[in-house]
């Protein structure tokens, strides 16, 4: 993960101190009693300011791309509760506020705009992280016709600046059809295709933060399109 955006003063915003103060507490305090005791902290200082701050998100990129005109905040924040019902781990609470802002919202394939915070930084990114086994043969078809396409959509100087490599979980084998391109771009063997990028916590304080974050959104167009059309060849 890189850093290599110039920041300005910070300027308060959509956030405070308070909201990684809170983050800071529930990492320490990890329960149900904790939470209700700090339950408004958590209303007023993250839920309400996240969902002004995805709201504004929207707005932006669907000023940038079509198909985010329809998506509500509710459509993109995750939950901050844990699904524990098959973990080993039992905490109950998220330790970050996190959206997934892509057409289709949060559950969606389509490679749109990924942002996590917590008490610690600020995750910016996107891609393709649940991809459908069907799905994937299609984006690797696409992806082999043309695999030095793919390797100089990641080694832009605008992307790579400000992600580096395209991550995802990868298959040790692939189908005999796309071996051969693999030796050209071992991404191939990925089951997974998002980059992402980390910031320090105090960059969410900033007054600019939603075009700190739609710059980083920007630099993906590129790759965002390709995986978009990949996705879309069945």
């Amino acid at each position: 993960m890189r850093w290599r955006m110039p920041y300005p003063a910070l300027e308060m915003s959509h956030f405070t101190p308070s909201f990684h103060t809170f983050f800071s507490g529930l990492e320490a305090h990890n329960d149900r009693e904790w939470y209700a005791a700090h339950k408004s902290d958590y209303e007023h200082h993250v839920r309400d300011p996240f969902k002004a701050f995805v709201t504004e998100l929207i707005e932006a990129c669907g000023s940038r791309e079509e198909g985010y005109d329809t998506l509500a905040p509710k459509d993109c924040i995750f939950r901050i509760h844990r699904d524990t019902r098959f973990s080993k781990d039992k905490t109950p609470y998220k330790l970050h506020a996190s959206a997934g802002i892509s057409p289709g919202g949060k559950k969606s394939s389509d490679p749109g705009l990924y942002i996590h915070a917590d008490a610690h930084k600020v995750v910016v990114g996107g891609g393709v992280y649940w991809v459908e086994k069907e799905d994937l043969y299609f984006l690797r078809e696409k992806i082999a016709r043309d695999p030095q396409a793919f390797n100089a959509l990641m080694e832009a100087p605008a992307f790579a600046s400000q992600y580096g490599p395209v991550l995802g979980e990868r298959n040790v084998r692939l189908p005999k059809e796309f071996q051969a391109a693999a030796e050209q771009c071992p991404h191939l063997l990925n089951k997974q295709f998002f980059y992402m990028a980390e910031l320090p916590s105090r960059v969410l304080l900033q007054e600019d933060i939603v075009d700190v974050v739609m710059g980083f959104f920007d630099a993906a167009a590129p790759m965002r399109a390709f995986l978009r059309s990949g996705l879309q060849a069945g």
